[in-house]
């Protein structure tokens, strides 16, 4: 019976931490999105992101892409992020096409 409790409870602990990680980068995708538009804002430009794709590429760095338009033109902008401290630092730089 005690294998049985023991069993169940690291499972549920399992699903518990999987499920956070989950969240964790829906929350740093948003927060990401969040940060470069209100930069642009500062900038005096409007960008409406349609999309944002992050990648792990190694630990906690993830890289990606950004599109959208800023003040009507379409746009993409090249993401580095670093989540490896108790906030993220992000890096974007716009394509130029």
């Amino acid at each position: 019976m005690k294998k049985v409790l023991i069993s169940m409870v690291l499972a549920c602990s399992a699903l518990v931490l999987l499920n956070g990680c989950v969240v964790s980068e829906e929350k740093l995708t948003d927060k990401v999105t969040q940060g470069i538009v209100e930069y642009e804002q500062q900038q005096g430009n409007r960008l409406e992101v349609t999309d944002l794709k992050l990648e792990k590429s190694e630990g906690k760095n993830y890289k990606g892409v950004l599109t959208g338009k800023l003040n009507g033109k379409d746009v993409e902008y090249d993401l580095t992020v670093d989540d490896s401290g108790s906030d993220f630092d992000v890096d974007w730089e716009l394509r130029k096409k």
